[in-house]
Order: C-alpha cells, then sequence, then structure tokens
C-alpha cells in the first residue's frame, strides 16, 4: 500500500502571469517523471490552465477550481497574477483551497513590505520579490505534500521569526480587537440608554 494514501497530493503549485508566463512554479517528483517529464510539456500545461481560466482583475478573486486535463485546479487572481495549485481529480478542494489562500496571502504579505502604495498583488511584486516567493513555495510543498497552509505561520518561517511568538502575538491582538468592540457596543449603549 502506498505510504502516502492518507496525505493530499499536490501535482503542482503555479504562479503564473495573466498570459500564461511562468513566474514561479513548484513540481512534485511525480509530475515531473511522469506527467510533465521535459520542460516545453511543463509550460504548454502552464498555457492551457491559463486559456481556460477567466482574465484577473484589479481586485483579489476568490479562490475558484477548473478541471483542467483531468487535473483539479484551484486558482486565485489578483491583477495579472494566478496563483494555481494542481492535484487528481481525487484529491480534497478543501485542502488545496486552503493552500491557495495561504500562498496567495504570503506572497502578498511578503510583497506588501516592499510598496507602500501597493493595489495588491503584481506580475512586478512577484519578480521584485522572487526569492520570498520561492521560500513560500518551499514551505508550503515537499515533493507534492502540503506542510502548511496558514500565513501567519508561512510569513513567520520567511521572515525567521519564532512561530510561537507569531501565534501569540496574533491571539493577543484577537483579544484587543474583541475588547475594543465590547467597549464600544457598551459606551453606545449607556449613550442611546441615557437618551430614552
Amino acid at each position: 500500500m502506498d505510504e502516502d494514501a492518507g496525505l493530499c497530493q499536490v501535482l503542482a503549485v503555479l504562479i503564473l502571469d495573466g498570459d500564461g508566463g511562468r513566474l514561479a512554479v513548484k513540481y512534485s517528483q511525480l509530475s515531473k517523471k511522469e506527467l510533465f517529464p521535459t520542460h516545453k510539456e511543463q509550460l504548454a500545461f502552464e498555457k492551457r490552465v491559463i486559456s481556460k481560466l477567466p482574465k484577473p482583475t484589479a481586485t483579489r478573486s476568490e479562490v475558484d477550481v477548473a478541471i483542467i486535463d483531468d487535473y483539479t485546479v484551484l486558482f486565485q487572481a489578483c491583477n495579472d497574477v494566478f496563483v494555481c495549485a494542481v492535484a487528481p481529480a481525487t484529491e480534497n478542494e478543501l485542502l488545496l483551497l486552503q493552500l491557495v489562500e495561504g500562498v496567495f496571502s504570503s506572497i502578498s504579505a511578503s510583497a506588501q513590505g516592499s510598496s507602500f502604495l501597493s493595489t495588491g498583488l503584481s506580475k512586478q511584486m512577484v519578480l521584485d520579490n522572487l526569492s520570498d516567493v520561492l521560500f513560500v513555495l518551499d514551505e508550503v510543498i515537499d515533493d507534492g505534500i502540503i506542510m502548511e497552509t496558514e500565513e501567519e505561520k508561512i510569513t513567520a518561517r520567511i521572515r525567521m521569526i519564532d512561530e510561537m511568538e507569531v501565534t501569540s502575538t496574533a491571539q493577543a491582538e484577537q483579544m484587543f480587537q474583541k475588547a475594543t468592540q465590547s467597549a464600544k457596543q457598551k459606551l453606545l449603549g449607556s449613550l442611546i440608554g441615557s437618551r430614552g
């Protein structure tokens, strides 16, 4: 029996521009050996993927799904960038959705630091931050097996920050937001209550 039978197997994670040009990709060993053994076949598949997907808009799209050449392709687009996860049709789409959202958010977060007036993820941002983008791909996938999907943890690894520190900071921020919201509601309630 296959030892990876219980794990979600991703054939490739593709970061492509609007014309199907390759910005950054990571194929699993299985897909490189059996499905897309040559560089030419990989590029042809990437062109087919882009040709089947809707044109991206200036705003970040929601994750969507397409079936291309009997593979499940989950993708998210913004401006002229597509982040796609390619898997066999039998794979868990919810896990692939988390993967695409995590990759997209992590790339966006790492690229945001370089541009103050950002309009979302763009081809130029990906190219300017290519080392971080490739690091994101290395952190989330190891030979087709999903290792991490949470943006905070991926971003912490890229920035080489302690993951526990990031998690506790995020929890503290959530608690602060809840307390602030509660205080607002109580204040508004007492103001409205005193008028009536």
